[in-house]
């Protein structure tokens, strides 16, 4: 599975908030199914979709505006890490 990821800052007075970039090659069946379960995991509300071309599309994944959110959001975010540091491993 291809994907690449790009961390970027959260907008000003969102300290410690932070915005995640994932790509994904939709050539690969594998990646389709990941862009899907990555996309229910963290949320439909707080994911944008952008469509890259035909065969790759980007999912950012955005933090909830209420802190409260934090610890589950961080562990939402090291299933997709965890998950396409295994793929890479395979």
């Amino acid at each position: 599975m291809t994907r690449e990821r790009d961390l970027k800052s959260g907008s000003e007075g969102s300290e410690g908030s932070a915005e995640l970039l994932v790509v994904y090659d939709l050539r690969d069946p594998t990646a389709w199914q990941a862009a899907h379960r990555h996309r229910a995991a963290w949320g439909r509300l707080y994911t944008d979709i952008h469509a890259l071309g035909y065969d790759h599309v980007a999912l950012v994944f955005r933090p909830a505006p209420d802190e409260s959110w934090r610890s589950w959001e961080l562990v939402r975010l090291s299933w997709i890490l965890n998950e396409d540091l295994e793929d890479r491993a395979a």
